[in-house]
């Protein structure tokens, strides 16, 4: 049940903002980021793609809080919960990756930009990790 709710909530979302699209960079009202606020084009293509991706999802969400309702597995509540929180991050990770790529196609990534994965390897390489079973096995 939960699942069907978060997932018609999303689709709403979607459907809210294919209707009545963001004219100008908002951060009330809109997919808005760092990222999205560099350029009026990007940002356009952005509120694009955010829509998309929570169009997909909501609808494949709710069909599965269909599917999990027909099949008698509600009891498993705390579960589709979860799950159903997760399935927001989609819609994040793929606009961003979207965006990420537009910016440096068209030259208009800024110096200042950290990419949070290249931040977590620098950031790893400094820590000191002691081999485990699984590491000695390997060779």
């Amino acid at each position: 049940m939960i699942l069907m709710g978060a997932g018609a909530v999303q689709f709403a979302i979607g459907l809210v903002l294919w209707v009545f699209p963001p004219r100008r960079i908002s951060g009330f009202y809109g997919y808005s980021s760092y990222l999205a606020s560099i350029s009026d084009a990007g940002y356009q293509k952005a509120q694009v793609w955010a829509r998309h991706a929570l169009l997909v999802t909501g609808a494949l969400e709710a069909a599965a809080g269909v599917l999990i309702r027909w099949g008698g597995l509600d009891r498993l509540f705390i579960l589709w919960l979860l799950v159903a929180a997760f399935l927001f991050l989609p819609m994040f990770i793929y606009t961003e990756g979207k965006l990420k790529a537009y910016l440096v196609a068209t030259d208009q990534l800024p110096a200042d930009y950290v990419d949070p994965d290249d931040a977590l390897k620098q950031k790893s390489q400094s820590r000191h990790y002691e081999t485990g079973l699984r590491d000695r096995l390997k060779k």
